[in-house]
């Protein structure tokens, strides 16, 4: 059966292990924040889609197409996809359906990883914390358990649950933040998609 010193020592080991593995996730978090960042930078640019809303509502079919092949936005990809399907109404939905869910994939790529993240880390920092608080409870019960060797074992405790905390908000803060600009250029994709079907495939069928 192992003595209690032999506790303490294995508790020891496995608060420092918590660390280390937080250490590890949030190097990871921030890799993925960086990457995404430079993504987001390439496709999420300033695509001045109300200068492509002008060109719509003005009917300005070449204006519109010089638009989308001078952009590397999301926005002027899907509409270089809605120009090059058939110019159907059905045909046209289903190309950028396609598209988009094709690129809100690529985009979304370590996303869940940052949900997930922010979600569990807080708990891992926690667990390390519940073991720090019992390592030095079990150094008070022995008799030689220095007052020092205590107050290190509760300032480990808490470092854990400052490490779980500053694991989870950037990943939190990352994956909302990136989420929402995801969402706002496929409606905003949308939007300009179907303000092209009412000003030349819905006009042109009448």
């Amino acid at each position: 059966m192992a003595t209690p010193s032999l506790w303490i020592t294995l508790i020891g080991w496995a608060t420092k292990a918590v660390l280390i593995l937080l250490a590890g996730l949030s190097i990871w978090s921030i890799s993925i924040l960086i990457d995404r960042r430079r993504r987001f930078a390439n496709v999420m640019g300033k695509p001045d889609a109300q200068r492509a809303k002008e060109l719509l509502r003005a009917g300005d079919r070449p204006g519109i197409l010089k638009w989308a092949e001078g952009n590397d936005s999301l926005q002027a990809s899907s509409i270089r996809e809605v120009l090059q399907a058939p110019q159907s109404a059905d045909a046209i939905a289903y190309a950028q359906k396609a598209y988009l869910a094709d690129r809100r994939s690529d985009l979304s790529r370590g996303l869940p990883v940052l949900a997930t993240l922010g979600s569990n880390a807080p708990f891992i920092g926690l667990f390390g914390t519940v073991l720090g608080i019992i390592q030095s409870f079990a150094a008070l019960a022995t008799s030689n358990g220095a007052m020092n060797q205590v107050i290190a074992s509760l300032a480990e405790a808490l470092t854990a649950t400052a490490a779980g905390l500053f694991v989870a908000i950037p990943a939190t803060i990352g994956y909302n933040v990136y989420t929402q600009k995801i969402r706002a250029a496929v409606n905003e994709s949308e939007s300009l998609r179907d303000l092209y079907l009412s000003r030349f495939v819905f006009k042109d069928s009448r």
